[in-house]
């Protein structure tokens, strides 16, 4: 006689999930829960100084804090509305930075994604986050799916005074507020070392109400290296060409433009990279290319 037999059953869990708990964010930011206020000054400084200096703005940070909330604005260029609705797909990373080699602040793609599961992953019930810009609030809240027992994404848009440049509003609950406290004294400290490395930065910060940061451009015209400089051929090996090359032949091709895909890479590099390939036996995939001369 045989017992009862179990039939199992394969299930679907949501990677946004893993995405959103303390373990992973920790993993993602490489900074434990308490430093989190400084991860979102961090990244967000980082995000604002270089949109400022990709158009050439020399940068206006404002910052504001409360006891639980974080608010960042600039005077940048913003951001667009299909950048910010991809950011919420947790499946995919979103960068104008990751797939290029170069001198900039950040690389990863990954800033904003975890700033706005932070909130979330602190409480474990709710968390929101509002980005404003051109003249639109995108208001970001994730929540629990109490059934399927797993986060999920609300997302609106509606009307909002910002036209200039961006505003980002975080939002932490009560049990995660005494992390922004805790982290005062090293909080108002990077920004008071952003403000000497950077001549170019006007910027200030409230904390309850009261300045505590309050630093004026002492070279609004300085400049450096911008994002929007051209990339230099010297800085790609093999495996980060092919990155770049993969990238916009997925971009192109996400539009409609499966066919006929010119790839211009300067001769410079072509031979660098035959060298290369001699040496190890592979090449770049097999991409039409037209050399530069």
């Amino acid at each position: 006689m045989t017992g009862p037999s179990l039939k199992r059953t394969t299930f679907r869990t949501s990677r946004l999930a893993e995405f959103c708990s303390e373990k992973e964010l920790v993993n993602q930011t490489g900074h434990d829960v308490e430093d989190w206020p400084l991860v979102v000054l961090k990244e967000l400084m980082d995000n604002a100084l270089d949109a400022c200096e990709e158009v050439g703005t020399a940068p206006v940070i404002d910052i504001a804090v409360t006891d639980c909330s974080i608010v960042i604005a600039d005077n940048g260029p913003g951001i667009p509305s299909e950048t910010i609705e991809g950011m919420l797909d947790y499946t995919a990373r979103v960068s104008s930075r990751e797939a290029y080699v170069s001198p900039t602040r950040g690389a990863q793609g990954n800033a904003l994604k975890t700033i706005l599961a932070m909130a979330f992953a602190l409480d474990g019930a709710s968390g929101e986050t509002v980005i404003e810009a051109h003249r639109i609030a995108h208001c970001v809240t994730f929540s629990i799916d109490q059934m399927r027992r797993e986060p999920k994404i609300s997302y609106m848009r509606k009307a909002s005074p910002v036209k200039t440049g961006i505003r980002i509003s975080m939002r932490w609950l009560d049990s995660a507020c005494s992390y922004i406290d805790e982290s005062r004294a090293r909080f108002l400290q990077i920004a008071d070392d952003f403000g000497w490395i950077n001549p170019h930065l006007t910027l200030s910060v409230d904390w309850n109400g009261k300045p505590c940061v309050d630093f004026e451009a002492s070279n609004p015209a300085w400049t450096k290296w911008r994002p929007s400089d051209p990339t230099s051929p010297h800085w790609y090996d093999t495996a980060r060409l092919e990155r770049l090359i993969g990238a916009y032949v997925a971009y192109e091709q996400e539009r409609g433009h499966s066919e006929g895909i010119r790839v211009r890479i300067p001769r410079v590099i072509r031979h660098r990279q035959a060298e290369d390939c001699a040496r190890r036996g592979r090449c770049v995939p097999d991409i039409t290319c037209e050399i530069l001369r």
